[in-house]
């Protein structure tokens, strides 16, 4: 009886651990939870919070500072006003001359082909840009180009968007309820 007991502690164990992980990851952090969850989890990982930029975004975004993929970048990460759970985040890196811009994400589609083995990438239709589609989300990465510095080499961006499906799907619900 008591092995049967502790059979039914580790199989309780395992699905709830396997239903935490069912949620696409941005810096190794799940997209759930509130806004206020993700931010110390992502402070613990040493981002920082964007107060310049923070004071102009909407409810439903927040801005971060860190590193990722080992260069400065700069994270949105996104929320529902209502409910404040996270469904996406992206990083981005700016004052890229187009050349780096496009080498960049040639570097970061073969790096999610070596991790998102059976992800399903599409390239897009614009500037260069690609989806990668997965169980748990989607990644979209792809390049900006900023028209308000005309003449100067350094006005690209590449940006990577991780969209958790689930939480995307509740976020888009609260929306509908609106209308």
């Amino acid at each position: 009886m008591r092995k049967f007991i502790i059979y039914i502690i580790m199989m309780m164990l395992a699905i709830t651990c396997q239903a935490q992980s069912n949620h696409m990851k941005f810096a190794g952090i799940p997209l759930d939870g509130t806004i206020t969850q993700f931010q110390k989890k992502l402070e613990a990982k040493g981002y920082v919070i964007n107060s310049e930029i923070n004071s102009i975004l909407p409810v439903g975004t927040r801005a971060f500072k860190g590193t990722f993929l080992g260069k400065k970048a700069s994270i949105a990460v996104y929320y529902d006003g209502k409910t404040k759970n996270v469904y996406a985040a992206k990083a981005y890196f700016e004052n890229l001359t187009e050349e780096r811009a496009e080498q960049e994400i040639d570097n970061v589609k073969d790096l999610l082909h070596q991790k998102y083995l059976e992800g399903i990438f599409r390239d897009g239709d614009e500037r260069p840009n690609f989806y990668v589609f997965t169980e748990n989300g989607n990644i979209y990465v792809y390049t900006k180009k900023n028209e308000n510095m005309f003449g100067y080499p350094f006005h690209f961006s590449l940006h990577i968007e991780y969209t958790d499906s689930e939480n995307s799907q509740k976020h888009q619900g609260n929306i509908m309820d609106d209308l």
